[in-house]
C-alpha cells in the first residue's frame, strides 16, 4: 500500500474515532433524567400489607443516589431506601449507580481513580429536579446511613464493586450506625454477598437477579436464608418460579415497579415488597 494511502486511512480512522468518542461524550454529558410523575399506591391497589422501596432514593423527585432523594423517601413514608455504592481510590464508599462520573456530573473518569475529597469538587448536574439542588455532591455511605437514621428508613445497600478491605469498612459502617439487624446488603455479584455474609452473618442479604434461569433459581433454592430481589418481568420470572421460591419461604422483593400491572401480577403470588421510582406509599 502506498504511503499516501496509509496516511489517508490513518487520518480517516482518527477522525472516525474522534467523531464517535465525541458523540458518546455529548450524549452522556447532555443526557438528562427528568422528574417522573408520582402516583399513590392507593390508586393502584387497596392492599394494606405492601412495602415500598424508594429506588435510588425517591429518584422521581430528586437526583438519584443523593441525600435529598433519601430525605424525600423518608418524608414520604417509604419503609426502605435503596442506593448504590462504589469505592473511591482512598477506600471511601460513595453513592453512584455507574462506575463512571459522566452521567451525573458531566466529568470524565471513574470513581475508583479519584479520592473522596477530589470527588467533592464535582457537582451533580443531572437527575430529577437537579436545578433545585445547587452544589449537590455525591454523598458517602456514612452520609446516607446518617440520613436513614434521621428519617427512620431502612437502608438497602447495593454493592457495585468491592475489595476485601471495602467489605470490612462497609460492615463496620453498618454496625456503627446500628443497622446490623435492620438493613439489607444487595448485589448482582454473588461473591460480594458471600463476602458480606462471611464478615457478618447477621446482616440480611438480597441476591439481585434479572432473570430466574435454571442456574440462578437453583442457587436461590439452595440457600433459602438469603432473600431474592428479582426483576419484574413476568415472561422471565414467571409465577411457577416465584412459587418455588415461596415454597422455600424465601423473602422476595421485585424491581423496578412503576406501573399497576406488575403489582397485579406479583402480589397475588405473595410478593409484597416492591422497589419503585415513582409509586408513593
Amino acid at each position: 500500500m502506498k504511503s499516501k494511502s496509509k496516511k489517508l486511512i490513518a487520518i480517516l480512522l482518527s477522525i472516525t474515532i474522534i467523531i464517535i468518542g465525541g458523540g458518546a461524550y455529548f450524549y452522556l454529558r447532555h443526557y438528562r433524567t427528568p422528574a417522573k410523575e408520582t402516583v399513590k399506591l392507593s390508586e393502584f391497589t387497596d392492599a394494606a400489607d405492601i412495602s415500598l422501596t424508594a429506588h435510588r432514593g425517591l429518584s422521581a423527585l430528586a437526583p438519584e443516589n443523593t441525600i435529598p432523594a433519601i430525605e424525600l423517601a423518608g418524608q414520604n413514608g417509604y419503609k426502605y431506601a435503596e442506593f448504590d455504592i462504589h469505592l473511591t481510590e482512598d477506600g471511601v464508599w460513595i453513592l453512584n449507580h455507574e462506575e463512571h462520573l459522566i452521567r451525573m456530573t458531566g466529568k470524565l473518569g471513574y470513581i475508583k481513580d479519584y479520592t473522596y475529597f477530589e470527588l467533592a469538587e464535582y457537582n451533580i448536574n443531572n437527575g430529577a429536579n437537579h436545578e433545585n439542588y445547587p452544589n449537590l455532591k455525591m454523598p458517602s455511605l456514612d452520609d446516607a446511613l446518617d440520613t436513614c437514621l434521621k428519617y427512620n428508613i431502612i437502608p438497602m445497600i447495593e454493592i457495585k464493586d468491592y475489595t476485601d478491605s471495602g467489605i470490612k469498612s462497609l460492615v463496620n459502617s453498618i454496625t456503627e450506625h446500628g443497622f446490623e439487624d435492620s438493613c439489607y446488603v444487595i448485589s448482582f455479584k454473588y461473591d460480594a454477598i458471600e463476602a458480606v455474609e462471611k464478615a457478618n452473618p447477621n446482616i440480611d442479604i438480597l441476591y439481585l437477579i434479572e432473570k430466574l434461569d435454571e442456574e440462578h433459581l437453583s442457587r436461590c433454592l439452595d440457600n433459602p436464608h438469603r432473600g431474592v430481589s428479582f426483576k419484574a418481568d413476568p415472561k422471565a420470572n414467571t409465577a411457577e418460579k416465584i412459587n418455588k421460591l415461596k415454597e422455600k419461604r424465601i423473602e422476595l422483593f421485585t424491581w423496578t415497579v412503576d406501573e399497576k400491572d406488575a403489582i397485579d401480577y406479583y402480589y397475588p403470588l405473595g410478593v409484597k415488597n416492591f422497589v419503585t421510582n415513582r409509586i408513593l406509599p
